[in-house]
């Protein structure tokens, strides 16, 4: 012992604790590695992992795609999907161009995305049927960048329609798919109204590169009108509509104008959001809103 009374050796000092070395890594490459997960994962696990992390999250780069990737089942989650993506909407500070959207947007809530995304190129709903239909009209006049759109069991009106035509003459991708589409009530409609989604984007949406219409009641009527007004389709995708009988002279005209068809019994396969991925509660709601 020395004269203070310490065992010679010895320190009374804490030991240095060391960071795991995946800590050390740049806050660049953690950015890359976190970009990997759907902004529900980020925000409600990854930001609360530790300060560096959280840092790196709330950096308005991150949130140039914002996937709200899930499952379905608002009822039994903790959180509000719609509060969350508003957050999200909000860090990406106006720089967002990409959104996925699947079964909880509202009226109000492209409303707010529109108001604040005036860079958007990319926006997918899915699983959302008749709760936005009205508000796309306005909404698409908010975002005149826009390349994509995809809805997926989610109407628009023949009126949104038009309004993709006048503000949004980037278009280059639609897709507009209901794949439970089952044909009830169908022999009631005339051909007319079985056309009028694909005379509506014949008329309006000349721009299109890439078109999917899965399980649209539309007739030979309708694709001949696309085919005529579309000049730069290379992609049509008409799986399930199956009021579309191709004879041989359309046959041939869609393979010297199309370069990637799929045909009206072409196979679903690996389609998210068909018929066996959706479930039996998406086919009642379908039933009741169309």
């Amino acid at each position: 012992m020395n004269r203070k009374g310490k065992v010679k050796g010895k320190s009374n000092s804490r030991p240095v604790v060391k960071k795991p070395p995946w800590m050390e890594l740049p806050e660049g490459i953690w950015a890359n590695i976190l970009h990997r997960l759907g902004a529900v994962e980020i925000l409600e696990s990854a930001e609360k992992v530790c300060s560096k992390w959280r840092r790196v999250c709330k950096n308005p780069s991150m949130w140039r795609v914002i996937d709200m990737w899930n499952l379905g089942d608002l009822s039994d989650m903790d959180y509000d999907l719609e509060v969350m993506c508003r957050h999200a909407v909000d860090r990406s500070q106006g720089e967002v161009v990409d959104i996925n959207l699947q079964y909880f947007a509202t009226a109000q809530l492209l409303e707010y995305i529109a108001e604040r995304s005036g860079k958007l190129k990319r926006l997918s709903i899915a699983c959302c049927y008749g709760m936005v239909c009205e508000s796309l009209v306005e909404v698409v006049h908010k975002l005149p960048l826009l390349e994509e759109l995809s809805l997926t069991h989610t109407t628009i009106t023949i009126e949104g329609i038009e309004a993709l035509g006048r503000s949004c003459q980037r278009l280059k991708l639609f897709e507009l798919n209901n794949s439970l589409y089952m044909g009830s009530g169908d022999y009631f409609d005339n051909e007319d109204v079985r056309n009028e989604e694909a005379l509506a984007i014949a008329k309006n949406l000349p721009t299109l590169h890439h078109l999917q219409l899965i399980g649209n009641r539309m007739t030979i009527k309708g694709v001949e009108a696309i085919l005529d007004n579309c000049p730069h389709l290379v992609s049509l995708d008409l799986r399930l509509c199956k009021y579309v009988s191709l004879n041989k002279v359309l046959s041939n005209r869609i393979s010297g104008q199309i370069k990637n068809m799929k045909h009206p019994h072409d196979s679903l396969a690996g389609l998210e959001f068909s018929f066996v991925a959706c479930g039996e509660d998406d086919e009642d709601q379908m039933s009741d809103d169309y």
